[in-house]
């Protein structure tokens, strides 16, 4: 499958990954635009949550080896040798490594918060196509954390990133379609990238945020469009 940010092509890529505090920041974005009027011509329709739920056995089996390595170090985030172990390997040009450094850094797991050190690593890892990195950058820049707010830029790498079925990225890009921030507003896009994020099964709360744009913001036409765009991706990741 293959989306369009402004017009520009990008390829459907690999595994996912969740950076928690920064999916909790883009959960927390969902609440904005809440009092949107319905459209003209919107019908009260919630989306299909039980298809939704089927499709995302596929993605979290390709995605299990990877969450374990991951999770394995995310356990271990604390203790000093995992830190230090890290800290080699992401200076090393380990991307995944560089990406596990910014999460910690970001989050404050076994050290200070540190926004600017979780930037850093975060862009070393992104430049090298880690969708983790990439999705550092995205929330850093949705959020101005050690860097000026910038909503286009959120946009650009949060669909990099997202395109590799990155949940909290995909959480964001389907956030600022629906504000119209970084992008032009598109609801159909909103609601097609939040139910992608709804059926990885890791999008607490999601199914409501969708229903409410149904209601409120989408035709009959327009639902059944966002609804097949879902569809396709998850059927080309089985």
């Amino acid at each position: 499958m293959m989306l369009r940010l402004h017009g520009s092509p990008v390829r459907a890529g690999a595994a996912a990954w969740l950076v928690a505090g920064a999916f909790v920041c883009s959960q927390a974005a969902l609440s904005l635009g809440a009092a949107e009027a319905p459209a003209a011509g919107a019908q009260v329709r919630p989306a299909d949550a039980e298809e939704a739920r089927s499709a995302a056995g596929g993605a979290q089996a390709r995605q299990a080896d990877d969450d374990a390595r991951r999770r394995e170090l995310l356990a271990g985030h604390a203790r000093q040798t995992a830190t230090d172990d890290d800290r080699r390997r992401a200076e090393a040009g380990d991307a995944d490594a560089q990406a596990h450094l910014a999460e910690v850094y970001y989050n404050g797991r076994g050290v200070e918060v540190d926004y600017e050190e979780a930037l850093r690593w975060g862009r070393l890892a992104a430049e090298q196509g880690n969708d983790r990195g990439q999705a550092m950058l995205a929330v850093s820049y949705f959020q101005g954390r050690a860097v000026e707010q910038d909503y286009h830029e959120a946009a650009r790498w949060a669909m990099l990133a997202a395109e590799q079925d990155n949940v909290t990225a995909q959480v964001i890009l389907g956030t600022l379609y629906r504000n119209g921030h970084g992008v032009e507003q598109d609801f159909v896009s909103a609601y097609a990238w939040l139910a992608i994020a709804v059926s990885s099964g890791n999008m607490a709360g999601g199914q409501m945020t969708l229903e409410h744009i149904a209601e409120r913001r989408l035709t009959t036409e327009q639902l059944a469009e966002a609804e097949a765009r879902v569809r396709s991706w998850n059927r080309d990741r089985r």
